[in-house]
C-alpha cells in the first residue's frame, strides 16, 4: 500500500462537528482530524496556484489563525518564503491527495513554522527541495500535540555556503506534553562531510521539556545526524524506522524515559553515492551536555534493534555510551559488525568532556542482555567497559572469529559481570584491565541466533568457564596501559609516542591521534588512555603532567627514547628544538554569532583539537572548520604557515587577539579596515505563559545570537515570537522601525529601554 492509500485508509478521523462561527472564502463546516478540532476548513486551490507557478506562501500565512486547517488537493504549490503564522493553536496544513511544496532554486526555505501553540498538525505534503541550492524544513515548536505525519523530503539538501538546520526541529515546550513524528522520509539527505553547511534529519533543542515521538521514520545521509536529540531535559522515544549512513549519528539521545525501539541502524557506505566523505560514523551515540539546559539527565534503552556497520571510511562503533553519558540498557539487540577495529558497544569512563559539558550524575553502567553479535570484523573487541562499576553482559551470544578480535574487556570498573553467554572468537573471552570481572556459564564455541531465538540450537561447547574472577595476568602479548593524566591543570601538554607492538585509545576517541603504532595528543586537565603491546619505543612530553604505566608513576625521561620539556635540566643544546616544541594556542571565537565562519590553517609542527573534537576535520598538521557562536581552540608546535578565514570571529594566538591577515600566507574576508560597530538588542519573556511578538528593522545588518532558527531573520528585518525565554539580535546601524505585542522587556545592550522608543 502506498503512502497515501495509507493516508486515506489509516483511520484519520474527519467528522463534522458543527458549523463555524467565522465564515471567511468558502470554509467548510468545522471538522476533527487526528484528535484536532478545527472550526473552519479551507480549500488551498481557491487562493493558490496548484501547478507551481506562483508562491503560495504569503497566503498561506495570512490564513493560518487559531481553529484553521488548510487542505490542499493534489498538485505543486511554490513555496518561496517562510511560513510563520505565529503561534496559533487547532492549526493545521493537511493533503491526502499528494501535494507537493516547491522550493524555488538557491532558497532556504521553512515551510511550516510554528512557536507555542497547541493541537498543529502538517500531513501528507512533501517538501521538493531539488531545484539547485534549494533547501525546505519545518519548525514545530509547541506547547503541545504537534503531529508531522506522512511527509517526505525529495532531493539532497545544498552543501551550502551557511549554515543549515535540520529537515524538522520539533520541541515540546510543556513538560507534560506529546508531540509525534510518524512515517517521515528524507532519504537523499545532505552532502556528508559538509556538517552544519548542509542538512540534518531531525533535532529537539534545548527548549524540548515534554515528549516527543519518532514512529516508522526512513532518514539516510544526513550531514549533521539522523536524528539529534541531545542537550535538553525531555524524552525522545523512537520507534521502529530506518536510519542509515548519517554522519556523526544515526540516533543521538539520552534520558532515562528515552529509547530506541525497533529500529534498523546501518552503516555501509557501499549502499551510497552520496558525493560527500562522512566526518565520523556513529550507530547510536547516548550523550548529554547538561550545561545545555537546566537540571540533569541520566539512563536510555536500545532494545530490539539491528545495528550493522559494515563499510565506512571512518566508522566508531555500533553504540557510543559517551563520557558524559550515564547509565544504558541493551536488550534484544543484533549487531553485525564487519568492520575492522570496530566494536559493537563501548562505553567510556564518565569524566566531564569539558569545563561546560559535564558527566551525567550516578549510575553509570552499562547493561547488556539477550543480544546477539557476529559479523567479520578483526581486531580489538566486541564490547569495551571503561570506569563504569556494576556493569553487566549476560545471556549474550558474541561470534566473531576474526584475527585478534576479543569478546568483553571490562578496564577499572568493579564489580562487574559476564556470565551465561555464549563468547566464540579468536582472542580472549574476557579480558580485565586493573580490575577483577565475575564470569559464569560462558561458553567458548557454537553460532549466535538472533534476538529472540532459543539458544537450544547453538552448537554445543567445547568449554565453559566456571565462575571466576578474571585478571588481566599473562597472554601471548601482554597488554599495558598507559595514562597521561593533567591534574586538572589550566596548562595544555602535548606528547608524543611510538610503540613496538599495537596501540589504542581507550578514553573518546578522536581528540589525539592514533596512527599506526604511534600517536600525537594533547592533554588539559583530564586524561588521556591508551592501551598498548610491546614496548614504548619513542615518547616525548611538553608540560606538565603525571605519566604512569600499568597504575604506576613514572618518569617520563625513561620511556623509550624520551625526551621531555618539563625537565628543563634535560632539555637539548639546540635552541631550533625548543622553539620547534614550544607549544602555542590558536582560538577562533564565534563571539556568540549565529552567522557561520568557515577557516583552514596549516602549521610547519604538531597539531591538536583542545575543544569538542569531531566538529572540525584536523588531518595532520591542516584544519578546516567552522565555528558559530561558540569557540574553536587548538594546540600546535612551530609556526602558523597559511591561514584563511571568510566570516566575523575574533582570533587569538596564545592569549593575544590577532589580525588574521598577519597569520602565514593568509587571506580573509573580514578585510575592512574600519569594523562597524556592533549593539545588541534583548526581547525577554520574563517567564510569562502570555506570548510576545515582536517586528523590528535595521538600517544595516542583524543576526540572532540565541538558539538559532527559531524565529525569522531576513535581512534587516526580524520576525518573532518569545514566551518564557529570551531572543537576541546583533546588529548594525540603527533600529528603524520597532513594534512589540505581549508582555516582555526590551534591553538596548543589556540596558533597559521603552519598546515604544527601542
Amino acid at each position: 500500500m502506498g503512502r497515501r492509500s495509507y493516508l486515506r485508509m489509516a483511520g484519520v478521523a474527519l467528522g463534522t462537528v458543527g458549523a463555524t462561527n467565522a465564515v471567511v472564502e468558502n470554509a467548510s463546516a468545522a471538522q476533527t482530524v487526528r484528535g484536532i478540532t478545527f472550526d473552519r476548513v479551507l480549500d488551498a486551490s481557491e487562493f493558490c496556484d496548484t501547478t507551481g507557478s506562483r508562491d503560495c506562501s504569503s497566503a498561506i500565512e495570512d490564513r493560518l489563525t487559531d481553529g484553521t486547517l488548510i487542505k490542499f488537493p493534489a498538485g505543486e504549490y511554490k513555496i518561496a518564503n517562510n511560513i510563520y503564522p505565529g503561534d496559533p493553536s487547532n492549526v493545521g496544513l493537511y493533503s491526502e491527495d499528494g501535494a507537493v511544496f516547491k522550493i524555488p532554486s538557491d532558497h532556504h526555505v521553512t515551510a511550516f513554522l510554528n512557536k507555542g501553540g497547541r493541537n498543529v498538525l502538517f500531513e501528507g505534503i512533501d517538501i521538493d527541495q531539488t531545484a539547485d541550492g534549494a533547501f525546505g524544513n519545518l519548525k514545530i515548536l509547541c506547547e503541545d500535540n504537534a503531529q508531522i505525519r506522512n511527509v517526505e523530503i525529495i532531493g539532497r539538501a545544498p552543501n551550502a555556503d551557511d549554515r543549515l538546520d535540520q529537515h524538522i526541529l520539533a520541541d515540546v515546550y510543556d513538560s507534560n506534553g506529546t508531540s509525534i513524528i510518524e512515517n517521515f522520509k528524507a532519504t537523499d539527505g545532505g552532502y556528508l562531510g559538509a556538517y552544519r553547511n548542509s542538512a540534518g534529519g531531525i533535532q529537539a533543542t534545548p527548549a524540548h521539556h515534554g515528549t516527543l515521538k519518532i514512529i516508522d521514520c526512513h532518514l539516510e545521509e544526513m550531514a549533521n545526524n539522523g536524528i539529534y536529540a541531545t542537550r535538553n531535559d525531555g524524552d525522545i522515544q523512537v520507534e521502529g524506522g530506518i536510519y542509515r549512513n548519517n554522519d556523526v549519528a544515526q540516533v543521538r539521545f539520552m534520558g532515562a524515559n528515552s529509547y530506541v525501539d525497533g529500529a534498523l541502524i546501518e552503516i555501509d557506505m557501499g549502499k551510497s553515492d552520496n558525493p560527500g566523505t562522512p566526518r565520523k560514523m556513529r550507530g547510536v551515540w547516548v550523550e548529554t551536555k547538561q550545561s545545555k539546559f537546566d537540571g540533569t539527565k541520566n539512563g536510555g534503552s536500545v532494545r530490539n534493534c539491528t545495528i550493522i556497520v559494515r563499510d565506512s571510511p571512518n566508522s566508531i562503533e555500533g553504540i557510543d555510551l559517551d563520557e558524559t553519558g550515564g547509565y544504558l540498557e541493551v536488550d534484544n539487540c543484533y549487531f553485525v559488525i564487519d568492520r575492522d577495529d570496530t566494536r559493537a558497544i563501548t562505553a567510556y569512563r564518565p569524566e566531564d568532556k569539558a569545563s561546560n559539558y559535564p558527566k551525567a550524575p550516578k549510575p553509570w553502567d552499562l547493561t547488556v542482555r539477550n543480544c546477539s553479535i557476529t559479523g567479520s570484523a578483526a581486531g580489538r573487541e566486541s564490547i569495551k567497559i571503561i570506569g563504569r562499576p556494576g556493569s553487566t553482559v549476560e545471556n549474550t551470544c558474541i561470534q566473531q572469529t576474526n584475527t585478534g578480535r576479543d569478546g568483553v574487556t571490562v578496564v577499572d570498573a568493579a564489580d562487574c559481570f559476564v556470565g551465561s553467554s555464549t563468547i566464540n572468537v579468536d582472542g580472549q573471552e574476557v579480558r580485565a584491565v586493573d580490575t577483577n570481572v565475575e564470569t559464569s556459564g560462558i561458553e567458548t564455541s557454537g553460532s549466535c541466533p538472533l534476538p529472540g531465538e532459543s539458544n537450544d540450537n547453538n552448537t554445543t561447547s567445547d568449554s565453559t568457564t566456571g565462575s571466576t574472577a578474571d585478571s588481566d595476568t599473562t597472554t601471548d602479548a601482554d597488554v599495558h596501559e598507559l595514562v597521561i593524566d593533567g591534574n586538572d591543570s589550566s596548562t595544555l601538554t602535548s606528547y608524543e609516542f611510538s610503540v613496538s607492538g599495537s596501540v589504542e585509545q581507550t578514553d573518546d576517541p578522536g581528540e589525539d591521534d592514533v596512527s599506526g603504532s604511534s600517536v600525537t595528543g594533547a592533554v588539559g586537565g583530564g586524561l588521556d588512555s591508551f592501551d598498548y603491546t610491546g614496548e614504548i619505543t619513542a615518547f616525548s612530553i611538553d608540560g606538565p603532567a603525571k605519566v604512569s604505566v600499568d597504575g604506576e608513576e613514572v618518569d617520563p625521561a625513561t620511556l623509550g627514547d624520551s625526551s621531555s620539556s618539563t625537565d628543563s635540566d634535560s632539555t637539548t643544546d639546540s635552541d631550533s628544538t625548543t622553539e620547534s616544541t614550544t607549544t602555542h594556542e590558536i582560538i577562533i571565537d564565534g563571539e556568540g554569532r549565529s552567522e557561520l565562519t568557515n577557516y583552514e590553517f596549516t602549521v610547519s609542527g604538531s597539531l591538536a583539537q583542545t575543544d569538542d573534537p569531531g566538529e572540525d576535520d584536523v588531518s595532520g598538521t591542516s584544519v578546516v572548520g567552522a565555528v558559530a557562536g561558540g569557540i574553536d581552540s587548538f594546540d600546535y608546535t612551530g609556526e602558523i604557515t597559511a591561514f584563511s578565514i571568510d566570516g566575523p570571529a575574533k582570533v587569538t594566538v596564545d592569549g593575544e587577539e590577532v589580525d588574521p591577515a598577519t597569520l602565514g600566507d593568509s587571506s580573509s574576508s573580514t578585510d575592512s579596515e574600519t569594523v562597524e560597530e556592533t549593539s545588541k538588542i534583548t526581547i525577554d519573556g520574563m517567564g510569562n505563559n502570555g506570548l510576545a511578538r515582536y517586528e523590528f528593522t535595521v538600517s544595516g545588518s542583524v543576526k540572532q545570537i540565541d538558539d538559532p532558527g527559531e524565529d525569522d531573520v531576513s535581512g534587516g528585518s526580524v520576525s518573532g515570537t518569545t514566551r518564557r525565554g529570551i531572543d537576541e539580535f546583533e546588529f548594525t546601524g540603527k533600529i528603524t522601525s520597532f513594534s512589540l505585542v505581549g508582555p516582555a522587556r526590551v534591553y538596548l545592550d543589556d540596558s533597559k529601554v521603552d519598546s515604544q522608543t527601542a
